[in-house]
């Protein structure tokens, strides 16, 4: 079963609610719970759907930025 990305925002919308609102239990639309044990479970399940929406979206995060500066002319 191929997961969507709207599928995956919307699971990392919930994660990040539930992160800052300090709860450990997500639920979802067809009410089914997932209780985390810890808030560094719940930051690591969150940086395993970024992994997943970089991957879908093709962005991987910068290794290296460039500047390029000018005087004016």
């Amino acid at each position: 079963m191929a997961v969507t990305l709207a599928k995956l925002n919307e699971w990392r919308d919930r994660l990040m609610d539930a992160k800052f609102s300090g709860v450990l239990i997500v639920t979802d639309s067809t009410g089914e719970s997932v209780r985390y044990r810890s808030h560094s479970e719940l930051a690591s399940a969150l940086s395993n759907l970024d992994a997943e929406i970089r991957k879908l979206t093709g962005g991987e995060r910068p290794s290296t930025i460039l500047f390029s500066t000018s005087k004016g002319l």
